[in-house]
């Protein structure tokens, strides 16, 4: 079990993006069902409903991998009913999947244009347009789904690096360098926790690395912080698993626990002390993530173990023992 955050637009954006040459999954797939143990999509078992024909759809691309079956499938959907906008928006992803931009550009204008906010597809149809026009060469285009999208509350650095590469394209470098220099705000604002642990990975570490390095080519001076407030909490996560770990062969006052409590003093006292201030939630769940991994880790170990010596084997306890003092830990800091 693992507690994450998410940037809810990019959860609806039925594709993947390539931003300064880096590739992001976009798409959480549906649980499996009667498709072979790699698909994760139910394959309907009548075909009378709009929803019938979207779930064919569904299967189509991501169980048959065709993607020109599952656009006749969504098109049979909206036939049924010309005013539905989600068989119009997964029509336009599986276009967009074969190549058809044009084609996919009609159907998220669609989308667009009844946005009836029921769904949510109005903002996933604006950034899957900007990446069809970007596909057509329509630059400009692009840029203004881009602003549409950018003026809302919810702006992700993704959105911000797009229209930063449209603007270089275009030569509108005073542009390019403030979107880049947005998406390193918000990057890096993702690996210190600020919105969430969610973001704290390596994806959105080496996009801020690139778009440092695109900010350096365009003439800007970076300043990179020697310590983030995202290793702040690194650390402590770390160091509390460790101190749990530890506590199931030593006392809480032995020197080793000792040492880790002031360690964790030291780290607290820092990041109580950074800007932007993180939510004690972002803490605790970054903890209790850790504590949940390294869980699994003795888990796998224990199984291993028990396969070669009895149960009452003392190695055994003592994976047991360190279990149980992580279980402690995240019932800690449960929220």
């Amino acid at each position: 079990m693992k507690f994450a955050f998410s940037i809810p637009s990019l959860l609806a954006y039925a594709s993947s993006i390539l931003l300064l040459g880096f590739s992001i999954p976009l798409v959480a797939q549906i649980p499996a069902s009667n498709a072979s143990t790699d698909c994760q999509t139910l394959k309907p078992p009548h075909l009378n409903t709009v929803n019938d024909f979207i779930g064919m759809g569904h299967f189509q691309e991501d169980c048959q991998k065709d993607s020109l079956a599952a656009v006749s499938s969504f098109t049979q959907a909206i036939r049924l009913n010309p005013k539905a906008e989600e068989p119009y928006y997964h029509r336009a992803n599986a276009y967009a999947a074969i190549g058809n931009y044009k084609a996919a550009v009609v159907d998220y204008t669609e989308v667009i244009r009844q946005n009836t906010g029921r769904l949510g597809l109005s903002s996933p149809a604006y950034w899957n347009r900007a990446r069809a026009y970007e596909k057509l060469g329509e630059k400009q285009k692009a840029i203004s789904d881009l602003t549409q999208l950018i003026g809302d509350s919810s702006s992700n650095a993704h959105e911000y690096l797009l229209r930063g590469n449209l603007y270089k394209d275009l030569g509108n470098k005073e542009s390019a360098i403030a979107d880049y220099k947005a998406a390193e705000k918000l990057l890096q604002q993702y690996l210190d926790g600020v919105l969430g642990t969610g973001h704290m990975d390596s994806v959105n570490q080496n996009m801020l690395d690139k778009t440092r390095n695109e900010l350096s080519r365009l003439g800007v001076n970076i300043s990179v912080p020697q310590i983030t407030t995202g290793t702040i909490l690194k650390s402590i996560a770390k160091i509390e698993v460790e101190r749990a770990l530890n506590l199931a062969n030593f006392k809480p006052q032995y020197p080793m626990i000792q040492d880790f409590d002031t360690q964790l003093q030291d780290l607290y006292e820092q990041l109580a002390n950074t800007q932007p201030q993180v939510e004690q939630s972002v803490i605790k769940n970054l903890i209790s993530n850790a504590a949940y991994e390294q869980i699994e880790d003795l888990e796998i170990e224990r199984l291993q173990l028990i396969k070669k010596n009895s149960p009452s084997h003392p190695s055994l306890a003592w994976i047991d023992s360190k279990k149980a003092q992580l279980e402690v830990l995240i019932n800690r800091n449960k929220i």
